[in-house]
């Protein structure tokens, strides 16, 4: 008896594990050597290569993967440049047939129709007002009607008929909502991106574009979980409205306090403070949590803290995830979370005594930038100008251990100038030391680094962070506003004919 129930149960567990898993399995038309592809499962929403799962391909094109899903998720596949969303359900497989450009030609498999249907959406492609060159692009010149009529439109009538397909498709109730909320929010989203990516130096124009799209909408998900581009959504939406609130004044007037108090439920004041003490992040979240479900608000802080954590950013780390315990103590996400949380704390130790991370002496009288560069005569400077609450910065910083792995055993010297108030001297030095950013570092508030950028560009009203700046070996500023680490190859092309 003893024996039968073991039985049932090792069937049980395998028959469990069975649908906690997704098969992809297909071939690549005329390829000929080993190669892979790469399917992206975001812990929410959002493209990071850390959640990139790499699927070999066999020299004869054809690949075979088993994926782990604990849940119904929507991924990106991408191969040769080609990116295409696909939707990973328990206990589905699916095949594909692939030309050597990536496209996709067939679909089988119990996951075929659903996957069929949302490649042909092409979530991922780029829509037909956002193609060429933003600074030139056609529909910037067009007014608010015009942009309904020529851009909207046309657009909506794009989302529809794919919405239609989804509707008329063999698939589960569950499933046409899922994918076609999913299509909904991305029509939804690239208008947006037009509205900030495209046409924003037009504030009253991006406000007309962006208020007629979003009057009528609500922040509640048409289904949950909800896909990754309702999290867009909601941030766009979040930004909406701001826009309603800071339309014909800015935070400084007045005027604008009684609608902000009605909006935010705080006062302007205290807004403002909750943003330079926490961050933007926390500012969106204190919304979220009030006009978003709470199951909404718990996947989004997730988010949050997950990027957070990636960009190693520890002050903005620990209010979010102090909320987050508050709120949602029994989330399955704690203690994946805790744990990024903790592994930011073992770096900070790890780093704390590192001599290669070194604050110049005195930076805070330094009033010159060659102060510092006079201090390193026969060596190359770069120099990075960056602030701890500027996310480009931040991305940038990611790509330092490849430069300085380049240049290694090098006579080049990495300086960082960061832009920060003198109240987050603390939270500036936390970060350096979690970041493991070796070179040397000072810091100015907004008003003293103004005569570095005048040094550094004069005359030059846009001062943009990050920017970059290469001294040869005689201290001379010999390359402004250079490449960034992120160029990789081109930027060590430039700093090698200094050295």
């Amino acid at each position: 008896m003893k024996n039968i129930t073991l039985m049932l149960a090792v069937i049980l567990l395998t028959t469990l594990n069975s649908f906690a898993q997704f098969k992809i399995s297909g071939r690549v038309q005329n390829h000929k050597r080993p190669d892979s592809l790469v399917l992206n499962i975001p812990f929410v929403y959002g493209y990071y290569s850390e959640n990139d799962i790499k699927i070999p391909i066999d020299g004869t094109g054809n690949f075979n993967f088993t994926v782990p899903v604990k849940s119904q998720k929507f991924a990106t596949l991408r191969y040769k440049n080609k990116m295409s969303t696909l939707l990973l359900s328990e206990g589905k497989s699916l095949s594909i047939l692939m030309d050597s450009t990536g496209m996709i030609t067939s679909f089988d498999g119990n996951a075929a129709e659903e996957n069929k249907i949302l490649y042909r959406a092409d979530l991922n492609g780029i829509p037909f007002f956002l193609q060429g060159d933003y600074k030139n692009n056609p529909y910037a010149q067009l007014s608010a009607p015009e942009l309904q009529e020529k851009l909207v439109k046309p657009w909506f009538k794009i989302r529809d008929e794919n919405i239609e397909r989804v509707w008329a498709s063999k698939l589960s109730v569950h499933d046409k909502k899922l994918i076609a909320a999913e299509i909904t929010y991305q029509a939804y989203g690239e208008l947006s991106y037009f509205a900030h990516g495209v046409i924003y130096t037009n504030k009253k124009l991006v406000n007309e574009f962006s208020w007629a799209i979003y009057d009528n909408l609500k922040p509640d998900p048409e289904i949950f979980p909800a896909g990754p581009w309702y999290y867009y959504y909601a941030g766009d939406y979040i930004n909406y409205l701001d826009s309603k609130i800071f339309a014909d004044y800015g935070p400084d007037d007045e005027r604008s306090k009684a609608p902000f108090l009605n909006t935010y439920h705080i006062s302007l004041d205290s807004a403002m403070t909750l943003v330079k003490q926490y961050g933007n992040s926390y500012i969106h979240w204190f919304l979220i949590r009030q006009y978003f479900t709470k199951n909404v608000a718990e996947q989004y802080l997730a988010q949050s803290i997950w990027k957070e954590c990636r960009d190693k950013d520890f002050s903005r780390v620990k209010p979010l995830m102090h909320d987050f315990i508050l709120n949602f103590p029994n989330s399955p996400n704690l203690d994946l979370l805790q744990d990024k949380v903790n592994k930011l704390e073992v770096l900070y130790k790890q780093n704390e005594s590192n001599k290669d991370i070194h604050v110049f002496d005195g930076y805070d009288k330094v009033n010159s930038i060659y102060e510092v560069v006079n201090s390193f005569k026969g060596k190359v400077i770069y120099l990075d100008v960056w602030g701890t609450w500027c996310g480009p910065c931040k991305k940038e910083l990611s790509y330092n251990p490849q430069l300085k792995q380049h240049f290694k055993d090098k006579d080049i010297v990495f300086v960082y100038l960061d832009m920060d108030e003198n109240s987050k001297d603390a939270e500036w030095r936390k970060f350096i030391k979690i970041n493991g950013l070796t070179g040397i570092h000072l810091r100015k508030n907004n008003p003293e680094i103004q005569q570095f950028w005048e040094e550094l560009l004069p005359g030059k009203k846009e001062r943009l962070y990050p920017s970059y700046f290469i001294f040869d070996k005689t201290g001379k500023l010999v390359q402004a506003d250079t490449k960034q680490p992120s160029d990789g190859a081109v930027l060590y092309t430039e700093l090698e004919k200094y050295l």
